[in-house]
């Protein structure tokens, strides 16, 4: 299947360059710029009208209608364009969503000269204010063509227009698209249309006609992801188009770079324009913004889209994605209370409270493991602790008790602590945090009962995690799992100083079995004797794994990420064959993929 997709990518754009490359010139000498030359989308014009960059733009149907198969939601856009001399361009753009991937879209443009006074000559007081009007109204509509992996749409197009008369004419439009998924590695997007290929003349009224210029285009987009501070995905996008009118082949292009799918900072170009971009997302909304350059000065556009969700009857539309976004959201609120208490932990750091930031940064790892810059501060200060303990040069008498109590009290060895403790508040005064930890061990605690169960801890813990590096190096990965969730269960639940070193370790393994686990899926149908690694086939079902790889599941099939999505519901059946949701999910899941390779925005 993927050779003959490459054959007809071929063709098709084999066809477009015959089309296109009858004379190539960019030359702008002598060019007509007609109404039609540029659409109504402000995103496309903050990367030099390029047109991918717009595939969540409504006004996108004007460039290329086949767009509209790529919209996850239904979508209504405003577009204002202040030109010059109070003329301006205007627009308004809708898609909605239909059955089995099928959609339909309308779009009303008008130029505007504003207002002109009519004179006999120009001496003469005005005799009319008059304004000239120029219209586009669009009606298309799209469709999947499954067999052939691609997008085709249709527009018919109806363009009145107000000069010293009314006249009009019609013309039809055509395109298809492509995308192509290389998983987290690349996306790329291909894209050839036809804007007015068919089309009547316009009669100006005075024995003369107005040609409409036929445009061919040919898109590409380019998109790379990049992990961001919660590894959810941020995307570098390359767009570049080929815009053929007139007997002159043109070149637009762009750059963006996309903040986890709601901020959107872009450049790019366009014959004699250089352009710059912002978008930003909030709640069902985006506002965009685009400033052009060119040689007749700064040209403002500005867009509104509102989005909302229309209920499909395929696979996307039933309690596994109500399931997937409930956690999606649970998983997001998680993120955003962790942020806020990170922002509290760089305040105590600042302030040198590095024994109140430490607690409150453990707290924050053990509550959210993948938000990484709380466990890169926490050992910052660790090793900061240490080399001031340990110097022989330091002549800080605060500084040094300090250090020397913080790391006897994350070792556990509390009565060195207290007593540094308390030589800092002899001979320095102490502060507030050293006197509040100092009551804490002394008065509260209890030391040699808190200094025993430390220890008692310590040593139940270093067995467990023991008992699991066994399994991990006897190749049973499951077992592994299971013993080290056992191990952070148990660290978790009595919270000891050691608490986040073994939560760590135990992760590692973790990480390093499923990888194991997730190698030996591509064996798991041969009929052969099982070999050495494959006998975690029998070992007992654990539930409790299988529940976490499920719910992983469904946060990566919300956010898009539906090949990281099969993984990780694949990887929950080797956990617990019996699992019926995953058994779900995952069926829908590739019939969905074998069906069409159309994926959701990351």
């Amino acid at each position: 299947m993927q050779n003959l997709n490459s054959k007809i990518i071929a063709v098709v754009l084999s066809l477009t360059l015959i089309i296109v490359n009858t004379r190539i010139s960019y030359s702008e000498f002598g060019r007509r710029r007609h109404f039609l030359s540029h659409g109504s989308s402000v995103t496309s014009f903050g990367t030099g009208e390029s047109v991918f960059s717009a595939y969540d733009d409504p006004a996108s149907l004007q460039y290329n209608p086949s767009l509209m198969v790529f919209f996850p939601v239904n979508a209504v856009s405003f577009s204002r364009f202040n030109l010059f001399e109070g003329s301006s361009h205007n627009s308004i753009s809708a898609v909605f969503g239909a059955e089995k991937k099928a959609f339909i879209g309308i779009s009303a443009s008008n130029l505007s000269s504003g207002n002109v006074e009519l004179r006999k000559d120009i001496f003469s007081n005005p005799e009319k204010v008059n304004s000239v009007n120029t219209w586009d109204f669009v009606v298309a509509a799209s469709c999947f063509i499954n067999f052939l992996n691609v997008a085709c749409g249709f527009s018919a197009k109806c363009l009145p227009r107000d000069l010293n008369f009314k006249n009009g004419t019609y013309a039809i439009d055509g395109g298809l698209s492509k995308i192509i998924d290389f998983g987290n590695v690349l996306k790329v997007k291909l894209g050839i249309s036809a804007q007015n290929f068919t089309v009547s003349r316009l009669n100006n009224g005075d024995g003369r006609e107005d040609g409409i210029p036929i445009i061919y285009r040919l898109s590409f987009a380019f998109i790379f992801p990049v992990c961001n501070r919660f590894k959810s995905k941020d995307t570098i996008n390359i767009y570049a188009d080929l815009k053929r009118e007139d007997g002159y082949t043109n070149f637009c292009g762009g750059l963006a770079y996309i903040i986890a799918d709601k901020y959107t900072l872009c450049a790019g170009y366009y014959p004699e324009h250089f352009t710059f971009g912002i978008g930003i997302s909030f709640y069902s909304f985006i506002l965009n913004y685009a400033a052009d350059f060119g040689n007749m000065g700064l040209i403002n556009r500005f867009g509104l889209t509102y989005k909302w969700n229309f209920k499909k009857s395929d696979e996307f539309s039933d309690e596994l994605s109500k399931e997937a976004y409930d956690a999606l959201n649970k998983r997001e609120m998680n993120f955003k209370n962790a942020e806020k208490k990170f922002v509290e932990a760089k305040r105590l750091y600042d302030n040198k409270e590095y024994l109140r930031a430490t607690d409150m940064l453990s707290a924050i790892v053990m509550s959210c493991p993948d938000y990484e810059l709380p466990r890169d501060l926490y050992e910052k200060i660790a090793k900061m602790m240490k080399e001031t303990a340990y110097s022989t040069n330091e002549s800080d008498f605060g500084k040094l008790t300090y250090a020397k109590a913080y790391v006897a009290y994350y070792d556990a060895n509390y009565k060195e602590a207290l007593n540094e403790w308390k030589k800092n508040i002899g001979f320095v005064g102490g502060t507030e945090e050293i006197k509040d930890y100092s009551k804490k061990i002394d008065t509260i605690l209890k030391l040699e009962k808190l200094e025993e169960r430390e220890k008692k801890l310590d040593m139940q813990a270093r067995e467990m995690l023991k008992r699991g590096i066994e399994k991990y190096n006897l190749r049973k990965w499951l077992q592994c799992v299971k013993e080290m969730e056992e191990l952070e269960k148990f660290v978790s639940s009595n919270n000891f100083s050691k608490t986040l070193e073994y939560c760590n370790k135990a992760r590692e393994y973790i990480g390093k079995s499923v990888a194991e686990l997730s190698k030996s899926l591509s064996v798991k149908n041969k009929t052969t004797s099982q070999s050495e690694g494959q006998q975690e086939e029998k070992v007992e079902y654990d539930e409790a794994s299988a529940d976490k790889k499920y719910a992983e599941g469904l946060v990566l099939y919300a956010q898009g990420k539906y090949y990281e999505a099969e993984r990780a519901w694949e990887l929950t059946l080797r956990f617990n064959p019996r699992h019926h949701k995953a058994n779900i999910a995952l069926r829908k899941l590739k019939n969905s993929m074998t069906n069409s390779s159309i994926t959701a925005t990351d």
